[in-house]
Formats: C-alpha cells, sequence, structure tokens
C-alpha cells in the first residue's frame, strides 16, 4: 500500500510500499517501508526501509534508520543507530547520536558523530566531528574548519585543506611534501592516532601516524610517524620523530 501525504499529517505504525510526503510528515512507533521521499519536513522514532530514504528539508528521527540509500538533502539528525547496505549521501547540518554504517559515506557541510564510522569509502567535504573510530577502505576529507575525530584507520587516508581547483587535485596525490605554502585555518585534530598504507595529510593534528607510505604536509602537528616504505616531511610539519617499523 502507498501512502501520500500533502500538507501535514502522521504515518501510523505498519508496513507501506512508498511513503510520499509534502509539507510535514510524522513516522509514529515502527514503520516498514520499500521506499519513503519526502519534501518539507519528516520525523519520527525508528524506521526500517528496504530501498531508499531521500529527503529534502528537515529531517529528524529518535530511533534507530536502516535502508538501502540513505540521501538528505538539508538538516538532520538521527538519535540511532544508521545503517544503509550501500549509500548515505548528507548535504546539510547532520548529527547523528549512533554510530553509522554503509558502503558509501559521503558529507558537505558540518557533521557530528557520537559513535564509530565503518565504510568502504568515506568521502567529507567540510567538517566532520566523529568521537569514535571513523574506518574505512579508503577515506578523503577536504575540510574547511576545524575537526575532532577520535581515530582514524584504512587503506588510503588522504586528509588536505580546502583550496583552489589546481591546488586540490595536487594534494589527493598519495604523496606530497611541501604543495601548499600558505597556512590552513583550522586543523583536524584526531586525538588518539591514524592508521593505514597510504597516508598523506595536511593541517592535522595527532599523536601517531602510521603506515606503509606516509606523507606529512604543510601544518601538520604529530608527535610520532611510523613507516614500513617511505616517508616524506614538509619543512612547514612539525615531527617529533619519525621511526621505521
Amino acid at each position: 500500500m502507498d501512502l501520500n501525504i500533502s500538507g501535514s499529517g502522521q504515518i501510523m505504525p505498519g508496513e507501506y510500499d512508498t511513503i510520499r510526503v509534502s509539507g510535514s510528515g510524522r513516522l509514529e512507533g515502527m514503520v516498514r517501508c520499500q521506499n519513503l521521499y519526502t519534501s518539507g519536513s519528516v520525523g519520527g522514532n525508528s524506521v526500517v526501509c528496504e530501498n531508499n530514504i531521500n529527503t529534502s528539508g528537515s529531517c529528524n528521527f529518535s530511533g534507530d534508520i536502516s535502508t538501502g540509500n540513505l540521501v538528505v538533502s538539508g538538516g538532520s539528525s538521527f538519535g540511532g543507530n544508521v545503517e544503509a547496505r550501500e549509500k548515505i549521501a548528507i548535504s546539510g547540518g547532520s548529527s547523528f547520536r549512533g554510530t553509522v554504517k554503509c558502503k558509501q559515506l559521503q558529507l558537505s557541510g558540518g557533521s557530528k558523530i557520537g559513535g564509530d564510522v565503518e565504510a568502504e569509502f568515506i568521502k567529507i567535504r567540510g567538517a566532520a566531528d566523529c568521537d569514535g573510530l571513523m574506518n574505512a577502505e579508503e577515506i578523503e576529507i577536504e575540510f574547511e574548519k576545524g575537526m575532532e575525530v577520535g581515530s582514524i584507520g584504512g587503506s588510503k587516508i588522504v586528509i588536505y585543506k580546502r583550496h583552489g581547483e589546481e591546488k586540490k587535485k595536487r594534494a589527493r596525490l598519495p604523496l606530497f611534501s611541501s604543495l601548499i605554502k600558505r597556512r590552513t585555518i583550522g586543523t583536524v585534530c584526531v586525538k588518539n592516532s591514524i592508521e593505514g598504507d597510504e597516508i598523506a595529510l595536511e593541517g592535522v593534528v595527532t599523536p601517531r601516524v602510521s603506515g606503509r607510505v606516509v606523507a606529512i604536509g604543510a601544518d601538520c602537528e604529530i608527535e610520532l610517524v611510523q613507516y614500513s616504505e617511505q616517508v616524506e616531511v614538509s619543512p612547514e610539519a612539525k615531527v617529533g620523530r619519525t621511526e621505521k617499523i
């Protein structure tokens, strides 16, 4: 059964095919559906959506979310754990009190994550504070303001300050040293450590970095850099010591 709401209305607990909301919709109790499309504002407790949740506007859920794809344009907050089998893409301000799990995570804007993040690919443009572990095969963070993360782990990890298009492309290389000469505004503070295979960092403050191939760019402050194959350190970085492992 499909359900369409134009204006404002409530969606009662139960199972639906496609839910469409144009205006304001409130999901009461546990709602299961195939698809959820909203324009305006939507909120509730928990929802299990087999295929897609696509919202434009305001999205606020206090419980767990489980879906195939979660795409949000606008402000959003999630009080429980959020899991998507494929993609989570959020443009705008977002808040996650629990864990985030998916294959692809794309965040644009400002985000706050209370738990761990687990994905195959993570791309962040803007800022995303994460209290726990941010873990993925590939992580790319292009930050504009300061960020705080508990720990970062992955295969390829690239963190850099947002600059012009030419410098941005150069910063994506797995190794770079002293590529960007001007000072950054804000840093990415990683409280515990960054561990991976290929690591390239700019504007990062952390106690320890450990990887096979490590490039430390400008404005980094790192107590210990461990590497097994190759290391490069920019003269504009502060590194306590390097150690081959």
